[in-house]
This record gives structure tokens, C-alpha cells and sequence, in this order.
């Protein structure tokens, strides 16, 4: 009979810890103690820390579907992209004293997948990242300034972690491998067969290269 009594209370006690673990929990630290708290929040509003650095200045909503599952779009505005000139030399544009940065636009779009519970801890992503930069240079009372352009859509697949500090301050670290098909317009010489001498036009290429992307949000839960 001490047995059943012992099993039965065992039963409990595992049924107790399965149904506590339904929710996501944040884990809040203070001087003497460590406290959960229940983290229900459906919407999350986000700002990227790296993006900036290239050029690009984005918000991002990430609104919870299920249990497991969630959706996230991003948008904002680009200005120039320093970190790809910087890294990869035909990712600049043409290098003038007068060029002036325009402003450009970004959108993001991705699903994730959380093993433990939607926007809480360990994620996995699939995701598409588009940004169009474009600049002006020249230009004078006789002449209209020259226009490039550049754009770069990237899909990865990432793998990410959501910390929250309490129950709506968060923030996700992320890092992804992927492809990005880079599309440029840039002022450029050609030789001309015709006149037989190098002329400055305006020239479309394409590349396409991997990617990896690494990045850090911080963020509001509600």
C-alpha cells in the first residue's frame, strides 16, 4: 500500500512540473533570490544594434501564431552600406568627393520556430532580407548629378536566442548562413569600339555570394 501511495504521489508530482512548463518563463535575478515569471506576451517590438553599421536603420514586429511558431517582418531606411565597402571592395560605389547619399529602404520577412515555447529562448528561422542603397555625385548648373544604385536580397537560414530581463525587455541574438543576390548600377569605364576610347557610363552587373549574417535585437514584449 506504501508503494501505490508513493508511485501515486511521484505521478503528481511529474504531472505538476509538465503542466508548469506550458508557458515560457523569464528568469528575473535580484540580490537574494531568483524568480520566474510568465512570459504570455504575443507582440514584440524590436530595433537592430548591428544594422546600422550597414547603413541600414530598422524596426522590427514579431507577433507569436502558436505555440511553437511565430512571424516576424522588419522595415526601415538605408543610407550606405560601410561595412560591405569596407569588406568587399566591389560592393562601393564610384569614389568621388561630391557623392551624396540618398535615402533608400529595407524589409525583412521570417518565420521561426521555437523548440521550447514561442519568443522564449532557443529559435529557428528561415528569413529574407532585402535593401536598396542609392547615392548621387557630380552635378553641376549644366548637368544633372549621376545616380548608382544598389540592392540585396538575402535568404538564410538562422539560429537565434531570446533572453528576457524581465517579463517585456528582451533581447535576441542571432546568426545566419546564407546566399545574397547583389544587383549594382554603378558609374564606371567602358571602352567604346566604336570611337575606340574609354568612356564613363552607367553599367548593371550582378553577383551572387554567401552571407553570413550575425546581429543583435533589443526589444519591448506586450
Amino acid at each position: 500500500m506504501k508503494k501505490i501511495v508513493l508511485l501515486f504521489a511521484l505521478l503528481v508530482s511529474v504531472c505538476q512540473i509538465a503542466y508548469s512548463q506550458d508557458e515560457p518563463k523569464v528568469v528575473v535575478f535580484n540580490q537574494s533570490e531568483k524568480m520566474e515569471v510568465n512570459n504570455t506576451a504575443k507582440n514584440l517590438v524590436k530595433l537592430s544594434l548591428l544594422e546600422p553599421f550597414t547603413g541600414d536603420i530598422s524596426l522590427y514586429y514579431e507577433r507569436v501564431l502558436g505555440k511553437n511558431i511565430s512571424a516576424e517582418f522588419g522595415l526601415g531606411m538605408t543610407i550606405d552600406d560601410y561595412m560591405g565597402s569596407v569588406l568587399f571592395e566591389d560592393e562601393g560605389f564610384f569614389v568621388d568627393d561630391t557623392k551624396t547619399s540618398l535615402l533608400g529602404y529595407s524589409f525583412g520577412l521570417g518565420f521561426r520556430y521555437y523548440p521550447y515555447a514561442a519568443s522564449d529562448e532557443f529559435y529557428f528561422a528561415p528569413e529574407f532580407k532585402y535593401r536598396y542603397y542609392h547615392s548621387e555625385f557630380g552635378g553641376s548648373p549644366f548637368s544633372a548629378p549621376i545616380e548608382e544604385s544598389k540592392s540585396r536580397a538575402n535568404f538564410r537560414i538562422s539560429v537565434g536566442y531570446v533572453y528576457f530581463f524581465d517579463d517585456k525587455i528582451f533581447i535576441d541574438y542571432f546568426g545566419g548562413v546564407g546566399v545574397a543576390a547583389n544587383k549594382y548600377s554603378r558609374y564606371t569605364d567602358v571602352y567604346n569600339p566604336n570611337t575606340g576610347q574609354t568612356e564613363f557610363a552607367i553599367v548593371d552587373s550582378k553577383r551572387l555570394r554567401p552571407w553570413l549574417t550575425l546581429g543583435v535585437k533589443i526589444g519591448f514584449a506586450f
